[in-house]
């Protein structure tokens, strides 16, 4: 018995445990890199989803990207870019001037009730959204799909919270 119960908590643990992480040349299609994605990679991402995709640099060098969903202009900014030109994290963002100022109250309210898009508020009182987005080791672009997803419904609910 317990040569048969070791066999087979062996046997689990060699069926749950990858003997190798996959690299560049073994990724399954849909794979992203171990490193994460170029910024021409994101830009032609956007773009193959029918979005526009302004590919320029940030402050830093890091790629930048100008796009817009659903009548609301945001950028994609890339972090963790340690084996450049790829970066292993993405941060949707879009900012409002609205007319009047949003209250730390308001923003908050948001903050409290809502999952995933963060929302601060600059010194005009004006709302701005972040979220934020993993692109390294063992993602996959329909993983990237579903956040892109996540992104533009919670800036549809965002628009409507704000009465944009």
């Amino acid at each position: 018995m317990k040569t048969s119960m070791l066999g087979l908590m062996a046997g689990a643990l060699v069926a749950t445990t990858p003997l190798v992480a996959p690299t560049a040349a073994s990724a399954a299609p849909g794979d992203i890199h171990v490193d994460g994605m170029t910024g021409p990679e994101v830009a032609k991402w956007l773009q193959d989803a029918g979005y526009k995709a302004e590919l320029t640099k940030d402050e830093t060098g890091d790629p930048m990207i100008k796009s817009a969903a659903g009548g609301v202009n945001f950028t994609v900014y890339f972090y963790d870019c340690t084996a450049k030109p790829r970066c292993k994290a993405l941060q949707f963002a879009a900012s409002f001037d609205l007319k009047q100022p949003m209250s730390a109250a308001k923003i908050n309210e948001w903050n409290r009730q809502n999952r995933y898009l963060k929302a601060y508020i600059d010194d005009e009182g004006d709302p701005y959204v972040q979220y934020d987005v993993n692109i390294n080791a063992g993602r996959s672009t329909a993983v990237l799909e579903d956040d892109f997803g996540v992104w533009t419904s919670m800036i549809d609910d965002f628009t409507t919270f704000i009465g944009w």
